[in-house]
């Protein structure tokens, strides 16, 4: 007996329902990896762990967030050190901007590096687009190279945090809770390509709605993460240059920050330089300002060349004090001439004091009361206070004549 054309239509829509969702479920993965093949021997020359799955967050894990975000094509890449989801649009290694052959040979590096990593054919040598995994690849290869520039600035390694002297009673040799830096759980970040997409996970996993770039640190679950999409900063994280020193930029806020266990926060000044300091080894045309709060969506000054810039307000007196610049409490209240001292004082110390800083930052994240409350702003003026002194081996005012002349004298065109 032949279907009734009721039964027919049903049967049709059902069809394409099906369809509809099969459609979906494509469209939310990126497909197999081209490059490992998902060959264990070729995931573990690249230095990672697995491409999934894993727990990313508190309550949440990479099935659970691909269930959430649909449409979004997801790649999941464990390193040795974070746990990243990307999901980047392809992108054509071309451009036409004033620094496009800057970024395609910085890129063309990058690429002879994982080339020598992956089994021999696997990636060919001219490439012409930079497909989503291959853009994975990429960013996880970049972090891993941050993570080995913060360890050096810290003056440490990983084997100072696997010795685990976890008792926040004995400040002096407090290491942490956990082998990475500090915290228990790898560093988690997450690249989207649509706003919404993480507005909606932020509102489900990362305490509040925020379809801009947010940090947000995970005690309950022992990690710090930051996440973004394309669409942020009015697109400009479409293009990869900018991507990637945004990425850096906020990263190493999140490195510094978990240095010995997130416990309290570093000097504003501090932990904002040092982030500025990795993001300009990028690519200084990029500059990043932390955001007041949530509903700060201000465009970004478009003045990057600090170097120039510094120099002409050093010359003209408009610092104000680096005593002062330390007593701001949040980077949300710097305006565009702290970020840039921020960073030239951060810079000069690295170049000219670096076991110093590195002492510095230590006594810095020396845990306060056991770990079993957090300090009030006037202990963490004093730690600072006396911090300086024990590391620089003089007051602020010193320091701050000695960066001030670094920068008059300091050869114009210096490569980073």
């Amino acid at each position: 007996m032949l279907p009734s054309r009721a039964t027919t239509c049903a049967l049709l829509l059902v069809a394409l329902l099906a369809q509809a969702v099969c459609g979906q479920a494509a469209k939310g993965r990126a497909g197999p990896d081209p490059y490992t093949r998902g060959e264990q021997a070729a995931v573990e020359a690249l230095g990672y762990v697995s491409l999934g799955p894993f727990s990313i967050g508190t309550g949440h894990d990479t099935a659970s967030v691909e269930a959430l975000l649909g449409t979004e094509p997801l790649v999941w890449i464990e390193t040795a050190h974070f746990r990243i989801g990307c999901a980047l649009s392809p992108l054509r290694l071309r451009g036409q901007q004033e620094w496009s052959k800057e970024w395609i040979k910085k890129v063309r590096v990058e690429l002879d590096e994982l080339r020598e990593k992956l089994p021999k054919g696997r990636l060919k040598k001219r490439v012409k687009t930079l497909d989503p995994w291959l853009r994975a690849h990429l960013m996880a290869q970049r972090l891993e190279h941050l993570y080995a520039e913060v360890l050096q600035v810290l003056g440490r390694d990983d084997a100072w945090f696997q010795a685990a002297v976890y008792d926040a009673r004995k400040a002096d040799t407090f290491t942490g809770v956990g082998p990475y830096l500090g915290m228990r759980e790898k560093y988690a970040v997450l690249m989207l390509q649509k706003g919404s997409s993480i507005a909606r996970y932020t509102r489900q996993h990362r305490g509040g709605e925020m379809k801009e770039p947010i940090r947000h640190c995970d005690l309950a679950f022992g990690s710090i993460y930051w996440g973004c999409s394309e669409e942020s900063a009015n697109g400009l994280y479409k293009g990869d240059y900018a991507l990637h020193s945004n990425l850096v930029f906020n990263v190493a806020n999140n490195l510094y920050s978990g240095y010995r266990c997130f416990g309290h926060n570093l000097p504003a000044w501090l932990v904002t330089g040092l982030s500025h300091w990795h993001s300009r080894r990028v690519s200084p045309r990029f500059p990043v300002y932390d955001r007041r709060d949530d509903a700060d969506t201000r465009d970004r000054s478009p003045f990057w060349d600090w170097d120039s810039r510094v120099r002409g307000l050093v010359a003209n007196d408009v610092f104000g004090s680096l005593d002062a610049l330390m007593k701001v409490p949040t980077a949300g209240q710097f305006g565009i001439e702290q970020h840039m001292q921020a960073w030239a004082v951060v810079d000069h110390l690295v170049q000219t004091r670096g076991d110093q800083t590195a002492s510095f930052l230590h006594d810095l994240k020396s845990p306060f009361h056991a770990r079993a409350r957090m300090p009030t702003d006037e202990e963490l003026a004093r730690r600072q206070a006396e911090a300086f002194e024990r590391s620089f081996g003089c007051e602020p005012a010193a320091l701050d004549a000695a960066w001030r002349e670094g920068v008059k004298t300091r050869k114009r065109g210096r490569k980073r």
